[in-house]
């Protein structure tokens, strides 16, 4: 995810957000059958998925990694996730908000974000909960001037109702972004990188996402 996009940078007018889930001409929806995380429960011997060296930002070349070759990382305010091992913390001045980790060359970056209803201004006609986040975000996406294409739809991530946005941006990068809510609280999860990086570690994001620091998809 860009990492100059915190939350606090959307714009909060009900205005400006539109119902970008559900309505609405500027959007591709599609219903994604996600596989349920029990498969990263499994034993790291069969738990593969094809996934890209990290260091080949601009390449085609990719490799079969298992679960045993990720780490998990995240904060207990956004959430945990595996990434390959050799990814590193991404520091930012948006890192009291939200946790990075990046690619050894920064190409490829995680962004991990949760929100609390206390921490969310609110519009006299509107309810916090994911939907509200997702319609938020998915307008900053619409008014990004790098974007060239941007799809919203609703999926499962982590065993939970999400609505996840792709965009490809003019400089051949992509992001896949989901917004749901699990308990209280509203959480994001982003990877943007080239596509070969993007698809392929999709499946981790979406299976190993947790609460738990130590056990993925728990």
């Amino acid at each position: 995810m860009k990492n100059k996009i915190p939350l606090s940078t959307v714009p909060f007018l009900s205005a400006l957000m539109g119902a970008a889930f559900g309505k609405g001409e500027n959007k591709t929806v599609e219903e994604i059958a996600a596989p349920t995380a029990e498969a990263v429960k499994e034993t790291t011997t069969k738990s593969t998925t094809t996934a890209p060296t990290s260091t080949a930002s601009t390449s085609s070349e990719m490799k079969e990694i298992s679960l045993a070759d990720t780490k998990r990382v995240g904060r207990e305010d956004t959430g945990y996730v595996n990434i390959p091992k050799d990814w590193v913390l991404y520091e930012s001045k948006y890192s009291n908000q939200q946790f990075q980790y990046s690619s050894p060359d920064k190409y490829s970056l995680l962004t991990l974000n949760g929100y609390a209803k206390d921490t969310v201004e609110l519009g006299p006609d509107e309810t916090f909960g994911a939907r509200l986040i997702a319609d938020r975000l998915y307008s900053y996406w619409q008014n990004d001037k790098n974007q060239t294409i941007l799809q919203g739809s609703k999926t499962i991530f982590a065993l939970e109702s999400a609505f996840l946005m792709k965009v490809a941006f003019s400089d051949g990068k992509h992001l896949f972004q989901w917004v749901f809510q699990k308990g209280d609280k509203v959480y994001s999860a982003a990877i943007e990188s080239s596509a070969n990086i993007v698809t392929p570690l999709r499946p981790f994001i979406e299976q190993s996402w947790g609460l738990d620091p130590n056990t993925p998809g728990k």
